[in-house]
């Protein structure tokens, strides 16, 4: 009884796996206006014609002729083949090898995949019918809704919408057009992810060069890993590389660098923020200005911030520095809280307490203004409570104090005249020699000339009416020896290393301490801002300046 039981169980088992193997390998079934029967080379096959239809469970094929080869369970169609697959896929194409066996269509010729609102287009094209994989070669292209794909070689799987790319990938995006290797796409989420080397164009001169990334077509968002974008007047490099196409906002993170292609200007730091409809770049993490000079010096300048701004007015295209801006070049050094470098006459605007130094020479004022000529220092500009200083050779302190004065520099950036108008005061320490001191002289007079050679006060030409006293070694008291106001301050000066690593130096103790530091743009740049440009236009721009300070 127990042998009974076992063979009973064992047929049972037998006609399900044959009934199942039944299903997965179900006869292809036929009908056409004419049928014929044919052998050729020992195998025989049938020849469909005319209205040839084809079914295969939930497959349907119709086609203008055919052969039907019964022992291998394959279908030639030729002529008008179109292919249902289910209720979402069809298939047209001039020529298929159907598989009944593996349900695989190998289809040839203005081959047009169709499932929804999607397209795929080539001339070589396997389609799966169970698993509804579509794989094509010798060039495809896919359609949506949104983008365009283009590649020698791709997969498409119908069920999860994903497509794979490969070789000489073309994505065409409303805004931009995409160029890489290997990419994947899903045409529900509309995303792409590329790998391996990557190119995309907005078509309005914006580039990006990358390693790869991940594009949310529909936000018109993308996800850069260590890329290049390339506008018309910069070239931004980062680790990490963001882009919103609707608001024109892009971001770099890790190891960033913003090359000026016309100025010379290089700024490295660690974030940068790009607004394309403002022209307004930002870098922060201590960023670092470089300007390169045509005698091979280079101008050095860092701060909390570097903003660069880009302006269809030649005049208003410059870079901005603020909070605890130091910069440093060979032949001149200096500091303040904000700054301004105005690209089109090479004028840097030095705001809130700025102090330059110049070999022994100690320049302040209120603001300070420097102007380049062919990359040398051309002229230097300080408004109000202007003050000059220069140590002797006997380590006393030469004083100059007024308004304002204006100091003219020579073709090696050297500082050889400084003039001085209204309210002018002058401590000038007379010597003989090197060493012989002979006396002081305490001069007021409105405008003053200064000469200077090798970067030392030499002499002094006093106009209007000056008030000169000359007070003797033995007559000369301490407390007369420096003008109200005075300060040395050359422990402050900052050398290459401090502005590259942004280490700043404090202030001695009779000196006014730094303002409490903030994330918003300093009040004397928000003055600046150009009275031309209509309120609703100035969120973009952040109030950054858009002209010279008034004199």
């Amino acid at each position: 009884m127990r042998r009974i039981i076992f063979i009973f169980i064992a047929l049972i088992l037998m006609m399900g796996i044959h009934h199942a193997d039944a299903q997965r390998k179900s006869k292809i079934k036929y009908k056409a206006q004419k049928l014929t029967n044919a052998k050729e080379d020992n195998k025989k096959f049938k020849k469909l014609i005319g209205k040839v239809v084809f079914t295969q469970n939930e497959t349907i094929v119709y086609c203008d002729s055919a052969y039907f080869f019964s022992d291998e369970n394959i279908m030639e169609a030729y002529g008008r083949v179109r292919i249902k697959d289910g209720d979402s896929v069809t298939i047209t194409a001039k020529k298929l090898i159907y598989e009944g066996d593996s349900e695989k269509a190998l289809l040839r010729e203005d081959v047009v995949y169709r499932r929804g609102k999607k397209r795929l287009y080539t001339d070589f094209l396997d389609y799966h019918m169970k698993t509804e994989v579509a794989e094509f070669s010798n060039d495809g292209k896919l359609v949506d809704e949104h983008n365009t794909l283009t590649s020698s070689y791709g997969i498409y799987y119908s069920l999860t919408e994903k497509a794979y790319f490969y070789n000489d990938v073309l994505l065409v995006s409303p805004d931009f057009n995409l160029r890489s290797d290997t990419l994947e796409y899903s045409s529900k989420s509309k995303i792409a992810i590329s790998t391996g080397p990557t190119f995309v164009d907005d078509r309005k001169g914006t580039t990006v060069d990358s390693k790869g990334g991940t594009y949310r077509t529909l936000k018109e968002q993308t996800t850069f890993a260590k890329g290049t974008i390339e506008t018309r007047n910069y070239v931004l490099v980062g680790d990490d590389i963001f882009i919103d196409e609707q608001k024109k906002f892009y971001k770099a993170k890790g190891n960033v660098v913003m090359t000026s292609k016309k100025d010379n200007i290089v700024i490295y730091g660690q974030e940068a923020l790009y607004n394309k409809v403002t022209g307004v770049s930002k870098v922060y993490g201590m960023p670092v200005m470089k300007k390169f000079m045509e005698d091979e010096d280079t101008l050095f300048l860092s701060a909390d911030t570097l903003v660069a701004i880009e302006n269809v007015d030649k005049d208003k295209e410059r870079v901005l520095g603020y909070y605890k801006v130091l910069m440093y070049q060979d032949a001149l050094q200096g500091k303040c809280d904000s700054i301004a470098y105005f690209l089109s006459d090479s004028t840097i605007h030095m705001y809130h307490d700025p102090i330059l130094w110049n070999e022994k020479s100690q320049m302040s004022a209120d603001s300070i203004d420097l102007t380049f000529k062919n990359d040398l220092l051309y002229k230097m500009t300080l408004t109000r409570q202007s003050f000059l200083s220069s140590l002797d050779t006997m380590g006393q302190y030469n004083q100059i104090k007024g308004r304002n004065m204006v100091g003219h520099f020579d073709d090696l950036g050297n500082i050889n005249a400084m003039d001085v108008e209204g309210n002018g005061e002058s401590h000038y320490f007379v010597l003989e020699g090197d060493s012989l001191f002979l006396g002081m002289n305490k001069i007021f007079c409105s405008r003053m000339h200064i000469v200077f050679d090798n970067n030392q006060m030499q002499n002094i030409t006093f106009y209007n009416q000056p008030e000169a006293k000359f007070i003797p070694p033995i007559e000369l008291l301490v407390s007369q020896h420096h003008l109200e106001g005075f300060t040395w301050r050359v422990s402050e000066k900052p050398t290459k290393e401090d502005v590259l690593t942004r280490n700043h130096k404090e202030k001695s103790k009779d000196i006014v301490t730094d303002l409490p530091a903030s994330k918003k743009m300093p009040q004397t740049l928000k003055n600046e801002v150009d009275k031309r440009v209509p309120p609703d236009q100035r969120k973009g721009l952040e109030n950054t300046p858009l002209q010279r300070p008034a004199r």
